[in-house]
């Protein structure tokens, strides 16, 4: 897929400008990455509030490699997807539920790095929206459990990259839901 990555970025410039996009190597113990990370690869994901400020968030099931920890809605980018396409459609396969106003925050360069010194690269969205109901219906063959959260668990995967957001876009969704309301 030549330009694929190129066409993603022209893409995400177009519709949202021009995020920060932030390098990091995440260290993998040897063996344990999957043949599917080993392609490198868009993938998009992020925290999806309801009108009260509560976030969105699911468990994979057990062979997921993400079992026992809460993650956003999110997953690889399917061939000729956009990163919003594809998050839409990842937050509507893992929670039943529809998005809107979506903003790009960050971009990941990311590489999963074994001690052997190999890497593997892949590009990660990290999306904010609103969510446009609130009845979660998760995807059961990927998800065992989708549920709204007040804050974010310490059993949340990553939730440092989600922190600021968590903070900054809960505010401003919930002061944009109160002009709504009083319109």
């Amino acid at each position: 897929m030549t330009g694929a990555c190129k066409d993603v970025l022209a893409d995400l410039i177009t519709k949202f400008g021009r995020p920060p996009i932030i390098p990091r190597t995440i260290p993998v113990d040897a063996g344990k990455i999957k043949e599917e990370w080993k392609v490198a690869a868009w993938v998009a994901g992020g925290l999806v509030f309801d009108d009260t400020g509560r976030v969105a968030l699911v468990k994979h099931r057990a062979d997921s490699g993400w079992e026992d920890v809460w993650v956003p809605p999110g997953g690889t980018l399917e061939d000729g997807e956009t990163a919003d396409e594809g998050f839409r459609r990842e937050v509507r396969e893992e929670t039943g539920l529809e998005v809107e106003e979506l903003h790009v925050t960050r971009i990941f360069n990311n590489a999963y790095a074994e001690p052997g010194g190999k890497r593997y690269p892949f590009y990660f969205v990290q999306f904010v929206a609103r969510a446009a109901g609130t009845a979660l219906h998760p995807d059961d063959s990927e998800v065992r459990e989708a549920r709204w959260f007040d804050g974010l668990p310490k059993t949340m995967a990553f939730i440092d990259d989600y922190a600021e957001d968590y903070r900054t876009w809960r505010e401003r969704l919930l002061e944009e839901g109160d002009v709504r309301k009083h319109r």
